[in-house]
């Protein structure tokens, strides 16, 4: 489970949302190196940073380079503080301590697209917040701006709240197309404006890969059909429009690219060669949609799309980075539950050492395998089981042995310490508050109606729709109409 104050943080960052803001309902190989991924936020107007102008001073590895795990999209994270709390398409969570959060969130389909709502002016935003805040100095509007391209809409804010709030600032980054969108949301919890500038430039950072209905980013290079727009062919009018930089930048390729002779794409002859991914290049300036590199002695140009200044991971790397944030974002999540419960394995199954796939296997276990379940993390539960302890994943425990294969075990068949075989744990969100009734969907992606008539119920803020809780539910009890009867209910 995510710790109490990440889980307050997000259940609150997603009412407010739905509430207010920003989650839309908008209505050599010999291959030719490819121009046609989306593009990287570049500024149109002013030089890029140097490294020395956007490296703190710090031992700590900064603009860490995040990618999902289905390889959908990609965020360069402020720092290595920052750890991962979830990456599911819908939802990706990742926070830095108590101190700030972003959440990514992925409108796929008609449904989710028809459940969220945008603000389109600063106006409708600031008539949305004062909805919430009827103080007109509660909250402050910083920065607001929409663009727009043939086919999506961006939307960026950032709100200072001065009263009334879980965090003091809030940044928001809306991509929104006919069919799917992308929100994207920072908040931060104190007045720390370095600390503001950091995630701001983190949520402007996000990228969606391999999606050719975001390859028309307003103010892009690339046109809706995910070609190199001819508005930038005309190399003599990219040519005027070149700005010299007073000292050459060094960028790094985000993705296979062309080198070109000229500022346009209008003829092939006019390649002289390719960057690699996260290849090192000189950069000597810029025009709307083109950089001017300087190509072992010989000015060249290419494409602003793919020019970024982080240096791209190889996926090798990048995959192993994700695997140790994951982990580590597990295991800050950790609750003991200061007692076992009996479980059984669903299938055969590894146990291991830490709360994910790539770490080791202290042992293989047959389906039916009775353990006992100790604590949890978001997606692991840390089981002990003849003598050993590790983690299985949550996919392939059960509270009921429903394993019919003929290697079926059942472990240790005692109740150790009076263990009762007849109550264990069930965690996930509220969809529903009814009399005496809540519906969770559950962490293992089941829904449960729960029964809380005589429950002991201990939340902040009483039982509510967004709310993330822990039930202890006790089996035998369970109703006629199928109810799960719950001696207790923790809200977080």
């Amino acid at each position: 489970m995510l710790n109490k104050r990440v889980r307050v943080l997000l259940s609150a960052l997603a009412m407010s949302l739905a509430m207010t803001c920003f989650m839309t309902g908008c209505g050599g190989s010999g291959e030719k190196p490819k121009e046609t991924e989306p593009p990287q936020t570049e500024s149109e107007t002013a030089p890029p940073q140097t490294e020395s102008e956007t490296e703190s001073e710090t031992e700590l590895k900064t603009d860490v380079a995040y990618t999902s795990q289905d390889r959908s999209i990609r965020i360069t994270l402020p720092d290595s503080t920052w750890t991962v709390q979830q990456d599911a398409d819908e939802m990706r969570v990742f926070s830095s301590g108590k101190a700030a959060m972003i959440s990514i969130v992925h409108a796929a389909d008609a449904s989710a697209m028809r459940n969220l709502s945008v603000a389109e002016s600063e106006d409708e935003l600031k008539q949305s917040l004062t909805g919430q805040y009827p103080d007109a100095n509660a909250f402050e509007v910083v920065e607001f701006e929409k663009l727009s391209s043939a086919t999506i809409d961006t939307y960026e804010y950032v709100v200072k709240y001065n009263a009334t709030s879980m965090w003091v600032y809030a940044v928001t980054y809306g991509i929104i197309a006919d069919s799917q969108a992308y929100v994207i949301t920072g908040t931060v919890l104190d007045d720390n404006k370095a600390l503001l500038d950091s995630v701001q430039k983190s949520v402007e950072s996000f990228t969606v890969l391999r999606n050719n209905v975001f390859s028309a980013m307003p103010g892009s290079a690339v046109n809706q059909n995910g070609s190199e727009s001819q508005s930038g062919a005309d190399a003599a009018s990219q040519l005027a429009s070149m700005t010299d930089y007073s000292a050459s930048v060094t960028l790094y390729a985000s993705d296979t690219v062309n080198i070109r002779m000229e500022p346009s794409t209008e003829s092939d002859a006019s390649v002289i060669g390719s960057l690699a991914p996260g290849e090192a290049v000189t950069v000597l300036g810029e025009s709307p949609e083109w950089f001017k590199i300087d190509r072992n002695g010989t000015t060249a140009y290419v494409n602003k799309a793919f020019l970024v200044r982080t240096q791209v991971q190889t996926e090798t790397e990048n995959s192993a980075e994700q695997n140790e944030a994951q982990v580590s974002g597990e295991l800050n999540s950790y609750v003991d539950y200061g007692t076992s419960y009996n479980y059984y394995t669903t299938t055969e199954v590894n146990l291991r050492a830490q709360p994910g796939t790539d770490s080791g296997v202290v042992s293989s276990l047959s389906g039916g395998a009775e353990v006992k379940v100790i604590g949890e993390t978001p997606n692991w539960y840390m089981v002990s089981v003849n003598g050993a302890t590790g983690y299985i994943s949550k996919t392939y425990l059960s509270n009921t042995n429903t394993y019919t294969g003929d290697d079926a075990n059942q472990g240790d068949s005692g109740s150790a310490g009076g263990t009762n075989t007849n109550v264990g744990p069930i965690s996930g969100t509220i969809t529903s508050v009814g009399n005496n009734t809540i519906v969770i969907q559950g962490d293992d992606g089941n829904t449960y109606s729960i029964n809380y008539t005589d429950a002991a119920v201990s939340t902040t803020s009483g039982l509510q729709n967004g709310l993330y809780i822990s039930a202890m539910i006790d089996y035998s009890g369970t109703l006629p109409n199928g109810d799960l009867y719950a001696t207790s209910v923790n809200g977080y």
